[in-house]
């Protein structure tokens, strides 16, 4: 079900690689499968979406791709590297707020930068840089608890951006907003993607925001979570669509959405 990555002759391949990922965890003696069998390739500059119903292991996956799980099975790469822990190249951003308390929110978006030494990334304003891509120059001064959630969300966001990482991941992170807010950070993250040819995979419940932001959506089935199908939304194909109005209008969303929710149902029962 998955896409093939075209490479030339003897190459690394390029992008993210899931491989038969398995993952199995001890509960109280007894040995659960979390997820199984799982592949999958994102591509450069695409946005990958895992979507499915609670349980089938969309953040297991993707916390095995950051890094931050160690598969039992299979394997994960970038690049054509092997993703043995965390990594700069990797960036992530969580549904619960990050940020540093102690720290404004300029220092919070430089933290990464800082630690890992690199000084002509600060030199060269990439902190401005990106804090001006997520709206938030004008609270560059701010502590973390005078800001909205959607602000913090968008601490968060240009923290990870300036680490400039190869992939950044994404698990439910409007979850936690209101639905004006939640729909103003997906436009505001569709805008810092098509301009920074990001790449992106991203866990979500949300049919209507996998629609809006994916180029690929992977379904898993519920426990344990192995890929149902792979679909490709033509929504972002030319660039048009921007804004929910416009994918609500499209002529394909109703009957995309409509299969979705209809597997998610499917799944659920099971």
């Amino acid at each position: 079900m998955s896409a093939s990555l075209a490479a030339e002759p003897g190459a690394a391949p390029a992008g993210l690689q899931v491989r038969q990922v398995g993952k199995v965890f001890a509960d109280h003696g007894r040995q659960v499968v979390a997820v199984d069998g799982v592949s999958f390739e994102v591509a450069p500059k695409q946005v990958c979406v895992l979507l499915g119903p609670s349980g089938c292991g969309k953040s297991t996956v993707l916390r095995m791709m950051a890094g931050l799980e160690c598969p039992s099975s299979g394997s994960v790469s970038l690049d054509g590297e092997a993703v043995r822990g965390p990594h700069r190249d990797r960036g992530m951003v969580f549904q619960g707020y990050t940020s540093f308390p102690w720290l404004k929110v300029r220092q919070n978006v430089a933290y990464g930068l800082r630690i890992n030494g690199d000084a002509s990334a600060m030199r060269e304003g990439t902190v401005d840089y990106f804090l001006d891509r997520v709206g938030l120059t004008a609270f560059a001064g701010a502590y973390p608890h005078q800001l909205s959630g959607g602000m913090r969300q968008r601490v968060a966001l240009a923290r990870a951006l300036a680490n400039s990482p190869k992939v950044l991941l994404m698990d439910e992170p409007f979850g936690a907003l209101d639905a004006e807010t939640r729909w103003q950070m997906q436009e505001l993250l569709l805008d810092v993607i098509r301009k920074e040819s990001m790449t992106v995979v991203m866990v979500t419940h949300d049919v209507e925001e996998a629609l809006l932001l994916a180029d690929q959506i992977v379904f898993l089935s519920s426990h344990p979570g192995r890929v149902k199908t792979v679909l490709h939304p033509p929504f972002k194909a030319n660039g048009s669509i921007t804004t929910r109005e416009d994918l609500h209008a499209h002529p394909e969303y109703a009957a995309l959405e409509k299969r979705i929710l209809e597997m998610m149902r499917e799944e659920g029962r099971a």
